[in-house]
């Protein structure tokens, strides 16, 4: 069913960072250097952004938004050597400019979740409101997100086959200096018969639990002794995870 997008989404304000004069860098501190030179983007990539969504070219103002919002919330999280000032709300207006955007391309799966990231936000919860209906879709397959951090997400796809659906999770770990060093990373497939709503994987002594308790809504739980389930360093795939596409 399609449904009537509102043509009049305004987007939201952009926020100015408050930059500090900073220290000298130390010729070893790599990190605090490249971390300070993507925060020194983060204006730039909203007001490109914000150039982009007011010509209507949306795919473009995506990428920037979405690089908006993942250098806001990595460069508050890392305030310290940062040496830049974010408040909460600037993030959160970051995060909505994605979620209005994805709104503009009729994403509206994709524009909640990102809404959702920060559900006691005001602007959130303003937005949320805004979301066209969607008559829910009785087909499973397509692809299920959580968010990871720091703008990334957790995705499982599952792809239709002729008598069950091929099932792949990829999860990610979103360390403090994640977005510089890379994320840790973990995954794997199973496959569930198209007369079920639960599957399983197992790995040594780690079995996890999927349930797709509605064909827009997967929950996975884990049981067992091995915690890692032969994943990287603190990725999980446990929790909630809603339909974008």
């Amino acid at each position: 069913m399609r449904t009537t997008m509102n043509k009049n989404i305004p987007l939201l304000g952009l926020f100015l960072l408050s930059i500090s004069a900073f220290s000298p860098l130390h010729a070893e501190n790599t990190f605090a250097q490249e971390l300070r030179a993507e925060c020194n983007k983060i204006k730039s990539e909203a007001q490109l952004g914000k150039q982009a969504y007011d010509q209507k070219k949306y795919q473009i103002a995506l990428k920037h938004f979405e690089n908006q919002a993942r250098w806001s919330s990595f460069c508050q999280a890392n305030a310290d050597e940062s040496q830049m000032k974010i408040s909460d709300r600037d993030v959160e207006i970051a995060f909505n400019n994605v979620g209005l955007t994805h709104q503009k391309l009729g994403q509206t799966q994709w524009a909640k979740a990102w809404f959702s990231i920060r559900p006691q936000s005001s602007i959130s919860q303003h937005n949320l409101k805004q979301l066209p209906t969607v008559r829910p879709k009785t087909e499973i397959s397509g692809e299920y997100v959580q968010y990871a951090g720091f703008g990334e997400w957790n995705t499982v796809k599952v792809k239709a086959q002729k008598k069950h659906y091929d099932i792949a999770f990829y999860g990610l770990y979103m360390g403090l200096r994640s977005l510089i060093y890379g994320p840790n990373m973990g995954e794997f497939e199973t496959t569930m018969t198209k007369n079920k709503m639960q599957t399983s994987y197992q790995y040594e002594q780690c079995h996890l639990n999927l349930n797709f308790s509605t064909p827009q809504q997967l929950t996975i739980t884990q049981s067992g002794e091995d915690n890692s389930c032969g994943f990287g360093h603190n990725v999980s795939a446990t929790g909630r995870y809603i339909k974008v596409k």
